[in-house]
């Protein structure tokens, strides 16, 4: 059985935002993003819950703190888990100081709410190069799909994808469906594109987002992202020489259709999404001014 774990953040006002995927079979049990140290006693109040006592695997989409922060609280609980991890990842796993300070200075006193990472023993964390299909509920291919982060991987189940932040966030409408790119510093373009382009075979299957719940319509989802993104970018690029947040969004409500939608959302998720969308701007601009000037 797959469930959905929501870690909501009160402090924050992170509602239907911040999640964890656990599954529990006859072949085991695995647990997908563990989300921020802040989060973890509700989550582990919530896996005793369904009866989870033990995890044979840990899958990490990424190490960003709303997503991995808590893995080292996590490991503490499961001391048996594999984890499996992005190459690049792994330093950052065992040693996550860096990590924390470059949180700090980026999230500030999100970070702070998220709380302090703690290390995870090398012994414990697995990498594709290691497992390239990890052997549970028949089997996850683990793909690298940087874009969102350099660490960034997918996992293609037979009938399931955890697809991390790839697509971007994913909020489900009555007839319709919210998305909006995740394109904070470091931005590239062209890693995105391809990284989805890496996925499309395995659109087929039920999408589970790390922000926030699932879709059966993968292969749209992929036709929007895809687009979405191209669209942000060109109509960033016009604002190039008087990047002003603001008139940005404007001009993206008017171009971007789905991105639009977030006035149907309910106020605290368009609160929040007012303030995230100037965080994917600014990685786009980021990545504009590398390339362009």
């Amino acid at each position: 059985m797959l469930d959905l774990i929501d870690l909501d953040i009160d402090e924050l006002g992170y509602q239907r935002f911040i999640s964890a995927w656990v599954y529990s079979g006859d072949d085991g049990n695995f647990l997908v993003d563990p989300g921020p140290a802040c989060t973890v006693d509700y989550l582990l109040a919530e896996l005793e819950k369904r009866g989870v006592r033990q995890l044979d695997w840990i899958f990490l989409t990424h190490i960003h703190m709303d997503h991995s922060g808590g893995i080292g609280h996590v490991i503490e609980r499961f001391p048996s888990a594999k984890i499996i991890c992005h190459e690049k990842a792994v330093a950052h796993l065992v040693d996550p100081e860096r990590l924390w300070e470059g949180s700090l200075k980026i999230l500030g006193d999100v970070a702070r709410v998220y709380g302090k990472i703690k290390p995870v023993p090398a012994e414990n964390i697995r990498t594709a190069q290691d497992v390239p299909m990890v052997p549970i509920d028949g089997g996850f291919q683990v793909i690298a799909t940087p874009g969102h982060a350099a660490h960034h991987q997918c996992f293609a189940g037979k009938d399931v994808v955890f697809c991390g932040e790839l697509f971007g966030i994913f909020y489900q409408m009555e007839n319709a469906v919210y998305l909006r790119p995740a394109t904070p510093p470091v931005f590239v373009l062209e890693d995105f594109l391809s990284s989805m382009d890496a996925m499309a075979p395995f659109m087929d299957r039920r999408i589970c987002f790390g922000h926030h719940g699932w879709s059966l319509g993968g292969e749209r989802i992929l036709k929007i992202a895809r687009r979405q993104i191209v669209v942000w970018v060109d109509v960033i690029r016009r604002h190039l020489s008087d990047p002003d947040t603001g008139r940005i969004i404007g001009d993206l409500t008017e171009n971007d259709p789905v991105f639009a939608s977030r006035n149907r959302l309910p106020e605290a998720l368009q609160d929040r999404e007012n303030y995230f969308s100037g965080n994917s701007i600014r990685g786009i601009l980021q990545y504009l001014k590398r390339t362009e000037a």
